[in-house]
């Protein structure tokens, strides 16, 4: 499973069971642990916890064939190149995405199954 970046947020500011969620088998692209760690935290804490949890994750780094489906993806759809490289992550390794904003990518289709956390 990909961790958007919005999952790591919420981890940080425990509005997401960490033990629940990370229990999963886990991995973010390293698009997702640049965004989330350059992320302005009001709490040092939170910004600690969050460095914590990216160093036990596998970081996803970007590959030509990610790289390849990204450009496909952007080139069809209007989408923001960091959710294009999560998404293409997620699609070349053939996992879920997990992700509170199921609408930024209900709209590529239905090669990457998208999860939300909250319904876990």
């Amino acid at each position: 499973m990909i961790f958007d970046t919005n999952i790591l947020i919420y981890l940080s500011k425990n509005a997401l069971n960490t033990d629940k969620i990370l229990s999963k088998t886990a991995s973010i692209s390293v698009i997702t642990k640049i965004e989330a760690l350059g992320f302005q935290f009001s709490k040092a804490e939170e910004q600690q916890l969050l460095r914590e949890i990216c160093n036990e994750l596998e970081i996803i780094p970007l590959t030509d064939l990610i790289a390849v489906e990204t450009i496909q993806l952007r080139a069809g759809n209007r989408i923001k190149l960091p959710d294009a490289i999560i998404y293409s992550t997620a699609l070349v390794l053939d996992v879920p995405l997990l992700t509170n904003n199921i609408a930024d990518f209900k709209s590529l289709g239905t090669k990457v199954e998208l999860i939300n956390p909250f319904t876990l």
